[in-house]
């Protein structure tokens, strides 16, 4: 039975969320190979983020069904006051499942979504703010420029601003450390890179203001206003990462009427999974930490080959057996992570 009356009867306040709510997606099934370097990098993220926001924000962290040490060390984030909201999954949701839970529970009206290896910059939510304020119509605003069209020229949000003299469309050729900066935090082979830096980036300016913003928007980093989201979850989640299931939502958005757009520079800049050196400068002037493995270059420094790994490496230069490899590099990562 109860015994006593709850003092929450008493009038105590419930929690007031901040305007803005950040909510970053992680996912470290083990600290080895690919993800050897995975939580640092996420800790200096987190880092990133709080140094250059000039608001309050609110920060949940979503773990998609990470190895228990790493579960330990964002429980200590949160016991620390580093993370507001953790939710922790044994199970791997996907990425569209990971945005289902987000966009459907975050009460912020303003929702940044971020994977796990971005590192913010000063000017991020400044520079989207702008957009924002610019173009009501945007539903989904990235701090860094889109270079691939995910909808394939098949989106229609943008058509209905064609004709309306507040606005104007055109095409604009991005900074070269701009599209270096994007080619290298892909890794794009020098094919892709020529490509990107031969292209043109179509780009929507707010006449009163002079204000442009390219059109498109990225699933690295995004701001979406929370009743944009709201609109578009749920969204299909049957795989842990799957271009079809990702591009639901920027299906779900256009269909909406709503925008997708960017900033021209790069507010925020993609590490990825290794300690460059590239990104140890890039750390350096932002006056961040980086682990001593990293800065005494021990994670990047190369280890001397067996014979089996130098006749596999030789082997793996060849385009058929490299996609033999990587097919089996697939399938084993699915074997052991599937949770099946």
């Amino acid at each position: 039975m109860r015994v006593g009356r709850n003092p929450a009867k008493a009038g105590i306040p419930a929690y007031s969320p901040r305007r803005l709510g950040v909510a970053l997606l992680v996912y470290i099934p083990d600290q080895q190979g690919y993800f050897v370097n995975s939580l640092e990098i996420f800790k200096i993220q987190v880092e990133s983020l709080y140094r250059v926001t000039p608001q309050a924000f609110d920060l949940l962290v979503f773990d998609n069904g990470s190895c228990p040490p790493v579960v330990q060390a964002l429980q200590e984030l949160h016991a620390a006051g580093r993370i507001d909201w953790l939710v922790l999954s044994r199970h791997n949701m996907g990425k569209a499942g990971a945005w289902n839970w987000i966009f459907s529970s975050m009460p912020n009206e303003l929702i940044c979504y971020a994977d796990s290896d971005v590192l913010f910059r000063p000017g991020w939510l400044e520079a989207s703010l702008q957009i924002l304020q610019a173009f009501p119509q945007a539903g989904m605003v990235s701090a860094q420029p889109n270079f691939f069209d995910v909808l394939d020229g098949q989106g229609k949000a943008h058509q209905a601003l064609q004709g309306d003299d507040r606005f104007q469309f055109g095409e604009i050729h991005p900074q070269t450390a701009v599209v270096d900066e994007y080619c290298f935090g892909i890794g794009a082979d020098q094919e892709l890179s020529q490509r990107f830096h031969s292209q043109s980036l179509p780009y929507l300016r707010q006449v009163q203001s002079g204000l442009q913003a390219i059109l498109g928007a990225s699933h690295m980093q995004f701001i979406i206003p929370r009743l944009v989201a709201r609109q578009v979850a749920p969204l299909p989640a049957s795989k842990g990462l799957l271009r079809a299931e990702t591009i639901s939502l920027d299906r779900k958005v256009d269909e909406l009427g709503y925008l997708h757009l960017s900033a021209l520079e790069n507010y925020v800049f993609h590490m990825g999974n290794t300690f460059t050196e590239r990104l140890l400068n890039e750390l350096r002037q932002a006056g961040l930490d980086s682990p001593a493995s990293a800065t005494a270059g021990k994670i990047a420094a190369p280890q001397r080959k067996s014979l089996a790994q130098r006749s596999l490496s030789a082997l793996a230069r060849r385009p058929r057996f490299y996609r033999w490899l990587e097919r089996l590099y697939h399938l084993l990562f699915r074997v052991l992570y599937s949770g099946s």
